[in-house]
């Protein structure tokens, strides 16, 4: 296992324990069982581990959900298959949620908290899909004003589950949410959030070909057992540059990425590339 991988696994591991404040470098790198110089190497500070952490885990989740509402999901089932991956996500990784939820470390660290928001920009971008699909018959206007509902249920609920430890039945609750959301796309008839508003907070997602190029060359230094994964991730670096590759080949490319953990963001933020190039 590459060392940085190391580090932030154990590292998790101490966190869970400890919470961020109480645990050390020190406890750190007796965990790893490796010298401060080898974390310094890979972490300039302890901030920037937990910076590191906390993306890794919201890249990957973002483009998990992404996946779960893409491809031939009947529309009535859109919503339902969105709260269950969140659900279950929450669910498999308890400990590390309760963590995020608690800790609170977004609000007192400037980069992390522009990147959280550029993340939440996306998640609603994921929702509104949802909605656009799933509630054709509702006014457009409402469309925006129904996405800030399942945000609001989704985060409630969530917090009642692993801050109060509530246990409760993951089928009915999100079959109980989308009961909700539904009544609401039915008879609800004042918007309040503007396509404008909307537009204002789009532009600040910035995706291009070099940043995607740059995540690539991160991972590439990170994975060395993976043959067919390093294939692909280089192909499609090149791709990249030279736009050399058919429409179909870049697909089978990025589905052989996206069963790596390291890679789902790289294959999500591509296959955004690529609607967006397709779309000028």
């Amino acid at each position: 296992m590459v060392k940085k991988q190391l580090i932030m696994e154990k590292s998790l591991e101490l966190f869970v324990e400890n919470g961020f404040e109480s645990t050390s470098v020190q406890q750190i790198t007796e965990r790893c069982g490796i010298s401060k110089g080898a974390f310094y190497l890979h972490f300039k500070s302890k901030d920037e581990l937990i910076y590191c952490l906390i993306d890794q885990f919201m890249s990957e989740f973002i483009a998990d959900v992404e996946r779960s509402v893409s491809g031939d999901t009947p529309p009535e089932e859109l919503l339902y298959n969105f709260l269950h991956l969140i659900f279950s996500e929450f669910q498999k990784q308890a400990n590390i949620a309760k963590l995020f939820m608690k800790e609170q470390v977004v609000s007192f660290n400037k980069d992390l908290l522009e990147k959280m928001q550029m993340y939440q920009i996306m998640f609603n971008r994921i929702i509104l899909s949802v909605v656009q699909r799933q509630y054709v018959q509702t006014d457009k206007k409402m469309h925006l004003d129904i996405v800030m509902v399942i945000n609001g249920l989704t985060k409630s609920y969530s917090e009642l589950i692993f801050l109060d430890n509530y246990s409760v039945d993951l089928d009915k609750l999100c079959k109980s949410i989308v009961e909700k959301v539904s009544i609401i796309a039915q008879h609800a008839n004042i918007h309040t959030i503007t396509l404008d508003y909307f537009a204002s907070t789009n532009h600040q997602i910035q995706i291009t070909r070099e940043s995607i190029i740059e995540l690539i060359n991160e991972v590439l230094n990170e994975i060395d057992d993976h043959k067919i994964v390093r294939e692909s991730l280089v192909l499609l670096k090149e791709h990249l540059k030279e736009s050399n590759l058919s429409e179909v080949l870049v697909q089978g490319l990025l589905k052989n990425i996206r069963t790596h953990t390291r890679c789902k963001w790289i294959a999500f933020l591509y296959q955004l590339e690529i609607e967006k190039e397709g779309g000028q």
